[in-house]
């Protein structure tokens, strides 16, 4: 996607971009919602991982959907509760890749190293818990962007 491309569209719609959601151009916040409701279609989950880590070193997609569930749901839709994890690990994976500006060595060696102001967990470890630790390690990022020592 060009920087003039970028700046026409929503967060929302750059967002789905990154996860390989179709018709994503026409995504806003709002659709984006309601996708989760419905649930992303399983291999959303293999999207975001690949962007972050395209060889599979360091992240597998069983690492955020349960082996079990993942071969279940293989051909079919994630549930709403994995969708809403899908979208904010999403958030993060698409924040790092910015900042590092596609290097997904660096980008996955950031994800997954500890870090202090982590309690000594790894950024992938807390976002993949909860919104609220994928919320902690995006102000974390925030943080680092603005030059304020992290």
């Amino acid at each position: 996607m060009s920087t003039s491309e970028k700046r026409l569209h929503s967060e929302a719609s750059r967002l789905a971009h990154f996860m390989g959601l179709p018709r994503w151009s026409e995504i806003d916040d709002l659709r984006l919602v309601e996708r989760v409701e419905r649930g992303f279609p399983t291999k959303t989950a293999e999207i975001i991982v690949r962007r972050v880590d395209p060889e599979g070193t360091y992240l597998q997609v069983t690492d955020i959907i349960p082996r079990a569930t993942y071969h279940r749901r293989k051909d079919g839709s994630l549930t709403k509760d994995q969708s809403e994890k899908v979208l904010a690990l999403s958030r993060v994976f698409a924040e790092v890749m910015r900042q590092y500006k596609d290097q997904t060595s660096a980008a996955t060696l950031f994800l997954m190293r500890t870090h202090p102001l982590l309690g000594g967990r790894s950024p992938f470890d807390v976002s993949n818990e909860s919104t609220a630790g994928a919320d902690l390690v995006l102000k974390v990022l925030a943080r680092a962007e603005a030059g304020v020592a992290v």
